[in-house]
C-alpha cells in the first residue's frame, strides 16, 4: 500500500449508513496515516453491548488506538453535549501523540456537533431531571407528549411521541427555565472541534446494504447478542433510557419476555435495521456537507481504492 505525509492535516470524518463498512475503512486508514479512530456513534459509546451495536472488537481494531468506545454505563443518560466534550478531550489528546484523529460513525447530529458546536444550554439539577422522569411514569409518553405540546409545540412538532429521551429534555429545560427548548436552540452553537475536517460519506447501493443488514443481525444472533441484552435486562434499567433503544434490541427484548419467538425478533430486528439505514440515508444526503462520497464498500479489492481515494482528497486539499 501507498503511505501518505498527512501531517499538515487536522482530521478526517468518516460517515455513513450502519453495515455501510466505516470501521473497516477507518481502521485501514489510520494504519497508513498514523491515525486513532474517535467513536461518532450514539450507541457504541455504551459499555455490554458492543455485539447489538456493532461496536469494533480488538481484532477489528488491529492495534489502532480507539477512543469513545463502550466507556458509558447504559444507566446513564449520555447527551450530545457530553460526546462533544469527550470528543474535544479525545482529538487533544490524539493530537499530543502526534496522530491524526478520524471521526467515524453513523450519528449525523454527532458529527453536526463536531463540526458546528452546539448551543449553550443551562445546567440541570438531579431534583428537576427526576421530576422530569416522574411525569413520564405518571403520563406516559403520549401524555408527556401532550404536555410538551402546550409548552414548546415547535419542539413537540418535531418529536414522535415515542422519542422519550427528547421528550425528556424539552420537558427539564422548561421545568427549569420557563423557556422552551426550541427558543434555546435559536442561540449561537458553540464548541465545534478545533481544526479543519475532510468529511467522507459512505453511500454503498442501498439494496446490497439492506442485504448486509440481514446477515449481519444473524451474525449477531449467533454470536452472543441474545446474552448479552439479557445481561442488560437483568438490571432492570429504566426503559426510556437511550441504552435500552438500541436498533434491534426492541425485538430481542419481546422474545426474552415470551411475546415473539426467535425467528419473529431476528426479522423485526432486521427490518426495524433498514429502516434505521434509511433515515440515515436521508440524514446525511442532506445534511451532511461531504467533500467525498464513496459509493460502494470499502472492502476486498475496493479498500485500496477507497483508502486512496481519502488520503488523495486530503492532498489535494490541503498542498
Amino acid at each position: 500500500m501507498t503511505h501518505y505525509d498527512m501531517t499538515h492535516y487536522d482530521m478526517i470524518c468518516l460517515a455513513g449508513p450502519t453495515a455501510s463498512g466505516k470501521s473497516g475503512l477507518a481502521v485501514a486508514i489510520a494504519r497508513q496515516c498514523n491515525g486513532a479512530i474517535i467513536n461518532t456513534d450514539s450507541m457504541q459509546v455504551y459499555a455490554g453491548i458492543p455485539i447489538i451495536t456493532a461496536a469494533p472488537d480488538e481484532t477489528e481494531q488491529n492495534g489502532v488506538p480507539h477512543y469513545l468506545f463502550g466507556h458509558i454505563d447504559p444507566a446513564r443518560r449520555y447527551s450530545q453535549a457530553d460526546w462533544l466534550k469527550a470528543a474535544t478531550d479525545a482529538v487533544a489528546s490524539i493530537r499530543a501523540n502526534g496522530q491524526i484523529p478520524i471521526l467515524v460513525g453513523g450519528t449525523g447530529f454527532y458529527f453536526k456537533a463536531a463540526s458546528e458546536g452546539i448551543v449553550p444550554m443551562p445546567e440541570i439539577s438531579p431534583d428537576i431531571k427526576a421530576e422530569a422522569i416522574a411525569m413520564l411514569d405518571e403520563h406516559g409518553s403520549h401524555g408527556l407528549h401532550n404536555q410538551l405540546a402546550d409548552i414548546d409545540p415547535e419542539l413537540a412538532q418535531r418529536l414522535a411521541p415515542g422519542d422519550s429521551q427528547r421528550m425528556l429534555r424539552g420537558m427539564e429545560i422548561w421545568l427549569a427555565t420557563n423557556i422552551p427548548l426550541s427558543r434555546w436552540q435559536k442561540g449561537t452553537p458553540r464548541g465545534q472541534l478545533a481544526g479543519r475536517m475532510l468529511c467522507i460519506y459512505l453511500r454503498p447501493p442501498r439494496a446490497a446494504l439492506y442485504q448486509r443488514i440481514n446477515a449481519r443481525f444473524e451474525h449477531m444472533i449467533s454470536h452472543g447478542a441474545i446474552d448479552e441484552i439479557s445481561a442488560l435486562l437483568a438490571r432492570q434499567l429504566d426503559e426510556t433510557l437511550p441504552a435500552m433503544k438500541a436498533v434491534g434490541m426492541r425485538p430481542i427484548l419481546d422474545m426474552l419476555d415470551g411475546k415473539i419467538d426467535i425467528s419473529t425478533a431476528t426479522q423485526l430486528a432486521q427490518r426495524d435495521s433498514r429502516r434505521y439505514a434509511k433515515r440515515q440515508f436521508t440524514w446525511f444526503d442532506h445534511q451532511y456537507n461531504a467533500d467525498v462520497v464513496i459509493d460502494y464498500f470499502p472492502d476486498d479489492q475496493h479498500l485500496e481504492l477507497a483508502i486512496q481515494t481519502v488520503l488523495s482528497n486530503y492532498q489535494k486539499e490541503f498542498v
